[in-house]
């Protein structure tokens, strides 16, 4: 084998399991996504971020009243970026949320939450 050939078979397989990876990290959230409790409203957002920045999803649920009673925050780079619980949302108003209080460090988190929540106004 030369060097073209054994650069492209690096290639192919580093891709291969990128894809692999990328597999698990979208059965991760899906998972996360099922397992939230259900309301009258599930919201999705993602960030508006540029490349070589952590992406952020963020899915929240509401009940009748508009109160946020499950969410998950998902952020990173790689696809080994885990969904968490946000708590502090727990129990807010939609109406009342305002992301850069929540996220007041994180263009990314607040840029996502605002989606989220778009849909819901």
């Amino acid at each position: 084998m030369n060097m073209t050939t054994t650069l492209i078979v690096i290639a192919l397989i580093a891709w291969c399991i990128q894809i692999i990876f990328s597999w698990f990290q979208i059965r991760r959230f899906n998972h996360a996504f099922l397992a939230m409790k259900k309301g009258t409203y599930l919201g999705v957002g993602r960030s508006k971020t540029k490349r070589f920045k952590p992406r952020v999803l963020i899915a929240i649920s509401l009940d009748e009243n508009q109160i946020i009673i499950d969410s998950i925050l998902m952020k990173g780079i790689t696809v080994f970026a885990l969904p968490k619980p946000i708590f502090q949302l727990h129990g807010l108003s939609a109406t009342e949320i305002i992301p850069e209080k929540i996220f007041p460090n994180d263009p990314g988190s607040q840029s996502a939450l605002t989606v989220a929540l778009t849909a819901n106004k």
